[in-house]
């Protein structure tokens, strides 16, 4: 089998079929990832897991662009795909290639954990929240109102969502190199996260251009007991038929990828149907 040009291999099996996983693959975080979600499953399949394109090379590529890259990758590999996850907003993405990859085989099951929309004022929210929890340690407290303000005055200019990205993706390839090399990190390694962060606000903005909630109808989705995260961002109004089946776990949200229960229900998602209501047949 061909290696994928824009997915991580985390397992390749010899039947099964292919799984899926639908991310802004990197690591350093704090939340349990794909990675160790895997590493719990017995389900024998292969399992790939989306990954933007190189640092540097995102501006402009909207959603379709994003899919476009992966699709490519699954439909080259001839493997069927036996179901497609998206985690957090990565959910966004996950709709969106169950729609292209039913355009040529059986429609796959969506499973989204903790699922949350791409929406614009998460990009300027998580800039803002980067530049205040990490950056504030090294940073006078001047640097980081005159970061916050520039970030304002990108996100007033900008016309989309992909354009504020850009903008702030400016501001963080100049202000977080110096301020990383005062907390000790090698040149290379401050440039290296400058780019990641500008790259995930580049995919977080492009999928901001999606609208998955059609497709969500027919989802399973496992949520965790953190508020404000999965179901719980959502108005307890618009939560009713958002998803077809929620599987609740008593777990916060940086611990379910690596909880054995939460493998354990994947795995028997993975065992069975979808029905068109999303649940098990």
């Amino acid at each position: 089998m061909k290696t994928p040009v824009a997915h991580s291999v985390l397992r390749e099996a010899d039947g099964g079929g292919l799984v899926v996983l639908a991310d802004f693959g990197t690591a350093g975080r704090p939340s349990a990832t794909f990675t160790e979600l895997v590493e719990g499953l017995r389900t024998e399949a292969t399992f790939w897991e989306t990954m933007p394109p190189p640092y540097g090379e995102e501006e402009g590529l909207d959603a379709a662009g994003h899919v476009a890259r992966w699709t490519a990758d699954v439909r080259a590999s001839g493997l069927p795909v036996r179901a497609v996850i998206g985690f957090c907003s990565g959910s966004v993405y996950a709709a969106a290639l169950v729609e292209e990859i039913s355009r040529w085989q059986d429609r796959p099951r969506l499973v989204l954990i903790d699922p949350d929309l791409a929406e614009r004022r998460m990009v300027i929210e998580h800039y803002e929240r980067f530049m205040t929890a990490r950056l504030s340690p090294v940073l006078a407290p001047e640097e980081v109102a005159a970061a916050l303000r520039e970030g304002r005055e990108a996100d007033a200019a900008a016309a989309t969502a992909l354009d504020l990205a850009a903008g702030l993706g400016v501001l963080c390839r100049r202000i977080l190199p110096p301020a990383c090399e005062r907390a000790g990190m090698s040149g290379e390694r401050s440039t290296e996260l400058a780019l990641i962060f500008a790259a995930y606000l580049h995919w977080l903005a492009a999928g901001a251009e999606v609208d998955p909630r059609p497709v969500w109808k027919e989802a399973t989705a496992l949520n965790s007991a953190t508020e404000g995260f999965g179901l719980d961002a959502f108005p307890p109004a618009a939560r009713p038929g958002l998803v077809g089946t929620v599987v609740e776990f008593d777990l916060p949200h940086l611990e379910l990828m690596r909880d054995p229960g939460v493998a354990e229900c994947v795995d028997e998602l993975l065992r069975t149907e979808q029905s068109p209501s999303g649940g098990p047949a």
